[in-house]
């Protein structure tokens, strides 16, 4: 019997497919494909790929192969598996808008240092939401094809309208007939009562609120009349709690220039309140913020510095076995350890500007992102995609909705289309609008992409470390990294 050598069941050649790298170090590269999968290769080997001398017998050929970065000439199943993987990747454009922001009003009884519109008084109800706009609002967002919706309440202080956040709910469920529908309300907790509890829980409704760090901080970034948002707030914290429960309620910090020199306090905050989870939101620079850029703002770099101590220290409690994740840093381990979509409209490409949210103003206009309808508190109304009567169909096709995706599919852009990390990010189109009135930007000095870059360089050093990595999967999966159980 003749027996076919072994040589004849191997690869013969093989081809590339597309990939980007980044430098680590003097000898090591990153590789990152369109699916983002990842690998990491030295400088020789990183020449022998791209020459076509990559011994096919090695382990870095299979695991190349194993991660759609090559196929070979006899067989086309890694354009098929790679093609499912980008088909993954890009589900997002399937649906349509699935975050729904209704902004009820413009009252609030904070001045916040950071706050990008212009807050009205709260007995000034000529800038709340009119009924008829909400019905029409609620019509709109279930023209939109998406199954999954998440409906938003923004403000101003959205809990001073309640009656229309009231009314609008009910109408969304009297009406649904197949969607599935998740309420979050952001607000700082301040005008929450049993009654608005009461309410809330019957309907599942979840909280977002705002917590800057210790009382001296968040009065000094959040003040208000009674001089001690810090204590109405906890306050309100305590009252949903009891109500809600823990994980229907997340907290975010917003980090201003104050807030820079004390990154261990700030978290250390979040946990003496039992949270597990916290974003640390760098400012963003847009509609009225601006007027207030000097008092608080600060470089990219600056931040950077900021977040590499808080997140090392965030590591370190992580390690001690309390769960406590990073929300940023979640959304891009999300994009970089699984073949899912992240759900963060600014991390999309194409963007998430109008195709990933619909932002329903107090005046009855519709805009594509929250930047958008800052915008226009500052007189600025370009981006407003229609009125409330308008049909999704007229919304989505506007010529404002054309010109942000000429300039929001990030693999076309300069500056985004070879950089190693494009799989995991977006273009941003209306945030390179709203800083630099003009939607490409400058990839070079652009703030996002700054941040961007840098977030993801530090996460991929350590996920060199294996109990980083357990750490990494525990925040995706919300198990505590010793005990291996979901926290309460």
């Amino acid at each position: 019997m003749k027996i076919i050598p072994y040589e004849n069941f191997g690869y013969n050649s093989y081809k590339l497919m597309p990939f980007r790298f980044d430098r680590f170090d003097n000898d090591r590269f990153l590789l990152i494909n369109e699916v983002g999968q990842s690998q990491y290769i030295n400088s020789n080997d990183l020449d022998s790929l791209i020459n076509g001398n990559l011994n096919i017998n090695s382990n870095l050929f299979e695991n190349l192969l194993s991660k759609s970065f090559l196929y070979t000439d006899d067989s086309n199943y890694q354009f098929r598996t790679l093609a499912s993987k980008f088909k993954t990747r890009k589900s997002f454009l399937i649906g349509g808008p699935a975050l729904h922001i209704f902004v009820l009003t413009l009252r609030c009884d904070n001045s916040c240092e950071y706050c990008q519109v212009t807050r009205k008084s709260p007995n000034n109800y000529s800038y709340d939401m009119r009924i008829e706009d909400a019905r029409e609002f609620v019509y709109r967002m279930f023209e939109s094809p998406s199954k999954n919706i998440t409906v938003e309440f923004q403000g101003g202080e959205p809990l001073l309208a309640f009656d229309i956040l009231k009314y609008i709910v009910e109408l969304i469920l009297s009406v649904n007939k197949d969607k599935k529908i998740q309420f979050v309300v952001a607000t700082s907790l301040q005008y929450i009562d049993d009654n608005i509890l009461i309410f809330l829980k019957k309907h599942d409704i979840h909280i977002s609120t705002s917590l800057d760090g210790p009382q001296w901080l968040h009065n000094k970034n959040r003040p208000n009349s009674c001089k001690d948002s810090y204590t109405k707030t906890l306050n309100g914290l305590n009252s949903a709690r009891k109500w809600l429960g823990f994980d229907n309620i997340a907290g975010m910090t917003t980090i201003t220039r104050d807030s820079l020199k004390y990154p261990k306090e700030i978290i250390d905050e979040y946990i003496s309140h039992g949270f597990h989870s916290i974003f640390l939101r760098p400012l963003n620079m847009y509609g009225f913020a601006v007027k207030r850029e000097k008092n608080v703002s600060y470089t990219m770099d600056e931040f950077n510095k900021f977040y590499r101590k808080s997140f090392d220290y965030i590591i370190e409690i992580n390690k001690n076995g309390y769960l406590l994740e990073e929300v940023s840093a979640s959304l891009a381990l999300n994009n970089a350890l699984t073949p899912f979509a992240s759900g963060y409209v600014d991390m999309r490409s194409p963007c998430g500007d109008g195709t990933g949210v619909l932002v329903y103003n107090y005046n009855g206009k519709v805009y594509p992102s929250d930047e958008s309808r800052m915008l226009f508190e500052m007189g600025d109304n370009s981006l407003c995609l229609g009125n409330a009567s308008d049909s999704y169909l007229s919304l989505m096709s506007s010529p404002v909705m054309k010109k942000i995706l000429n300039s929001g599919i990030a693999e076309t852009l300069p500056g985004c289309c070879d950089c190693a990390y494009l799989p995991y990010c977006g273009a941003n189109p209306i945030q390179n609008y709203s800083r630099y009135n003009d939607m490409v930007g400058h990839r070079a000095n652009n703030a996002f992409c700054t941040r961007q870059k840098y977030l993801y360089r530090y996460l991929f050093k350590l996920m060199e470390n294996d109990t980083n990595k357990e750490i990494f999967f525990s925040w995706l999966t919300k198990l505590s990294p010793q005990q291996g159980e979901k926290y309460e």
